[in-house]
């Protein structure tokens, strides 16, 4: 115990956080100490928190995420406005911008014209085909076919498939994950990516530096490079109050020759293959795209890299040197999300498979924390008599988190939503699967951060073989489920139910 309490006062993380606490509490004392001495001072600062909440007012995002900021900066004017410029602005530097439009005009460039599968699709399904042409519009990612889907249920599953495909790559490896930690997982994928450079492969590797602050140590990206690995550590976490660190690269994926592509829930550490256990057994999900479809997750990721590292890419260069030799059915939409716009992707695709849904909806995450436009679509699907099912953990990662999860259960129940939670400990995929005909698996979880803070992606799936395997796992879960009923939300404590209704108006924030 006293080691693990060392490790913990010595980490990065913890030392960065109390120099930034720091750094703020002296902001603070010299704004209090001016304000006492000069009233013009103090007049200042609350002008300019009245400016802040003006500009937050006017922003074009859903107001539940701009209400928390605004109570904040109103009931502590200079340290609500110092929290909003550390975690609530999202922006992107000119400079920044104009390396996205170039790199979005360049990938671009290989998708020219109408996309016939579109075209086919919407003689099948004209409203499935509606919500791949949002997709198409705002992301500009193509509808595929020509692809081959598995599903995987497990991490463990996902793991093998992933290490024979990262073993047979010819040309390039390209991976992109928010949690990585050394252990079987990572060592495994570490020693592969190290072969592969020695044979001449591109391989490139980033991570989000928050994601994995507990797990690696500083500067990891420089011993990969050093190792022959290209490597960014996304955003990183630092001392200084200029670095905006709400925005996070929330993604997994790996694209192996713009042949063959993976994501889902699944990051490269060893609980989410169940060889180290936390919060129990760890449920997760996630999918191989082989075919057509995995060139876009090629463009996914050297978008963000090209933005990170500042420099354009040549697209066509990576596309597949050998024709696809894919036999799977159906229609395929990769999608992503970004925080650094207006357009709240992630949510809207959600949206629009909960409302097309007729006859069931089968929902998995592992945080429940949504705004009133998911919590109206969910109630009144079940109000049209679909069956609407929902799986979250029973044993959480955190505490708080669950306790707002658990908070949206009742008005859910009462609008004919049922909710269950996975016993044997955390589930943590994040699939969505309506009627037989549509599905989508991915990285985005069904709350505030995911929706509308972090970097995100996706797979929307239409008529594919595997949408079936997808239904039959949720499925066989529910047998290993507790199912929630009004009368047990009912016996929830006072004391629990206060600090759920306080947390809750900050939820947006968590």
């Amino acid at each position: 115990m006293v080691r693990k309490i060392v490790k913990f006062l010595t980490s990065r993380l913890f030392i960065v956080s109390i120099l930034i606490i720091v750094q703020i509490l002296i902001i603070l004392a010299f704004v209090f100490t001016l304000s006492r001495n000069y009233a013009f001072v103090a007049g200042g600062f609350w002008f300019f928190s009245l400016v802040i909440v003006v500009v937050i007012i006017n922003k074009q995002t859903n107001p539940v995420v701009k209400l928390p900021w605004i109570l904040l900066i109103t009931l502590m004017p200079v340290f609500g406005v110092l929290l909003y410029m550390k975690f609530g602005s999202s922006k992107l530097k000119k400079k920044d911008e104009e390396i996205l439009q170039k790199e979005k005009e360049e990938f671009k460039k290989l998708y020219d014209g109408a996309n016939p599968h579109l075209q086919t699709l919407r003689k099948q399904d004209p409203f499935a085909a509606s919500q791949v042409s949002y997709i198409n519009t705002v992301t500009d990612m193509p509808l595929c076919t020509n692809t081959d889907v598995t599903y995987f249920s497990l991490g463990e599953e996902m793991f093998e498939a992933l290490v024979k495909e990262l073993a047979a790559a010819k040309h390039y490896i390209f991976m992109e994950y928010f949690v990585v930690a050394p252990g079987f997982v990572w060592n495994t994928v570490l020693d592969i990516l190290i072969h592969k450079v020695a044979e001449g492969l591109d391989v490139r590797f980033m991570y989000d530096d928050v994601g994995s602050v507990g797990t690696l140590p500083y500067r990891y990206n420089k011993l990969l490079e050093q190792s022959g690995i290209h490597c960014v550590a996304f955003n990183p976490y630092r001392a200084t109050l200029k670095t905006i660190l709400h925005n996070r690269d929330h993604r997994k994926i790996t694209v192996i020759d713009g042949k063959t592509a993976f994501t889902g829930g699944i990051n490269l550490a060893d609980e989410y293959v169940n060889r180290r256990e936390r919060f129990g057994h760890w449920k997760d999900g996630g999918i191989m795209l082989k075919g057509e479809a995995a060139f876009s997750f090629s463009l996914m990721f050297l978008e963000l890299w090209g933005l990170y590292r500042g420099m354009e890419n040549d697209y066509a260069g990576y596309l597949p040197a050998e024709n696809y030799n894919a036999n799977g059915k159906g229609f395929v939409q990769p999608y992503s999300d970004t925080p650094m716009d207006t357009e709240h992707v992630g949510e809207l695709v959600y949206l629009n498979v909960i409302n097309q849904a007729t006859d069931y909806l089968y929902i998995t995450t592992p945080y429940l924390i949504i705004d009133n436009e998911l919590v109206t679509a969910l109630e009144l699907a079940a109000k049209r008599k679909v069956d609407v099912r929902i799986i979250t953990p029973a044993i959480p990662d955190k505490w708080l988190v669950h306790e707002l999860t658990c908070s949206y259960y009742g008005e859910l129940l009462a609008a004919g939503v049922r909710i269950y939670q996975y016993t044997p400990g955390f589930m943590h995929s994040k699939n969505f699967v309506t009627d037989d005909r549509i599905a989508t698996v991915g990285t985005i979880n069904l709350d505030f951060r995911s929706l509308y803070h972090h970097y995100e992606c996706g797979v929307w799936m239409y008529g594919t073989d595997c949408i079936k395997n997808i239904k039959a796992d949720f499925v066989k879960t529910l047998e290993v489920c507790e199912e929630i009923t009004r009368e047990s939300v009912k016996k929830t404590k006072v004391p629990k139910r206060l600090v759920r209704a306080v947390f809750k108006i900050f939820a947006p924030l968590l």
